[in-house]
């Protein structure tokens, strides 16, 4: 099985997968795998990398390309974020949060929309790249 072969089965998997549906509160979530992002980013496929955290934690290290848009102002900022193509919510946050982000997405439209698993703590533990701006 080719690498791209076994990317694409563990997006579907990770895709197909729901977050604690009914168990402990948090809702259904759609969640992606950090090697599938990456891979995504790497070979240049359309996503979209939405950033829930503040924006001091922003402009210190962010998922490349990601645009900002914190937890906080998604009510006032959703429209920033395209539905097409697909939308990688990541925060620094419980799985609750994101979720909360996510459930929110879908009540405006939102149907091509996923979590990523382990969020930014996740990224930095493979040691993928983070871009930045300066204060």
């Amino acid at each position: 099985m080719t690498r791209r072969a076994v990317l694409v089965l563990a997006a579907a998997l990770a895709l197909a997968r729901a977050a604690h549906a009914g168990h402990g509160g948090v809702p259904t979530v759609a969640l992606t795998e950090p090697e599938y992002l990456k891979w995504l980013l790497d070979s240049r496929q359309p996503v979209v990398v939405v950033d829930l955290r503040s924006p001091r934690d922003f402009r210190r290290g962010h998922l490349p390309g990601a645009i900002s848009v914190p937890l906080t102002e998604l009510d006032r900022r959703f429209a920033e974020i395209p539905t097409q193509p697909m939308v990688v919510l990541y925060c620094r946050c419980p799985l609750e949060e994101a979720a909360t982000a996510y459930s929110f997405l879908e009540t405006k439209g939102y149907a091509n929309h996923v979590v990523l698993q382990e969020g930014y703590d996740g990224w930095l533990k493979r040691r993928y790249p983070l871009d930045s701006k300066p204060d």
